[in-house]
């Protein structure tokens, strides 16, 4: 990995699979090792930067010691079209590159993560996400660039699966 990481620590990964999602990696102590927003080409229609999402993946040296939650996509009735498709690309997009990286993964719901992750909380969705990470990792910054105002929830989504991946492998 980019930030030097040991091979023989564990590492667990969260991916919100959306065009506006996000990448997490934690390792064994829950330490976060890198958060990003899901890489993407912005032009006349946003698409996901395949190359950038490869390369991310390959920086692991040793894919046995990784564990990756992939949320699981679904299409919801008010979806237009595109954003459908999209939403399917994105998910077996990620499920390809997954495979072929040799990493073990699982693929789970958003609501299974989030009654696990979220169990106290008054709210249970992106908001709730979003308040998790910030009172769990105080210190991180959630925004999506240095100029964002508001925190990414793609990024705190992510970061919750991450944790939940940890929950469900360690």
């Amino acid at each position: 990995m980019a930030n030097g990481a040991d091979d023989k620590m564990k590492y667990y990964i969260g991916i919100d699979n959306g065009l506006s999602g996000g990448i997490t990696v934690i390792d064994e102590n829950q330490k976060i090792i890198e958060s990003i927003v899901m890489p993407v080409i912005k032009g006349k229609k946003t698409e996901y930067d395949i190359g950038k999402i490869v390369i991310f993946f390959q920086d692991f040296h040793e894919p046995s010691n990784v564990y990756v939650c992939l949320e699981k996509a679904h299409v919801r009735p008010i979806s237009g079209k595109r954003a459908s498709f999209m939403t399917g690309y994105g998910y077996g997009l990620m499920q390809g590159i997954l495979e072929c990286c040799g990493m073990s993964y699982g693929i789970v719901s958003p609501n299974e993560w989030m009654k696990d992750i979220l169990k106290g909380n008054d709210t249970k969705d992106k908001k709730g996400s979003i308040l998790w990470c910030k009172r769990k990792y105080p210190r991180q910054d959630w925004r999506a660039t240095d100029r964002s105002k508001k925190m990414h929830d793609g990024k705190t989504d992510s970061c919750a699966l991450a944790v939940y991946c940890f929950r469900m492998n360690k």
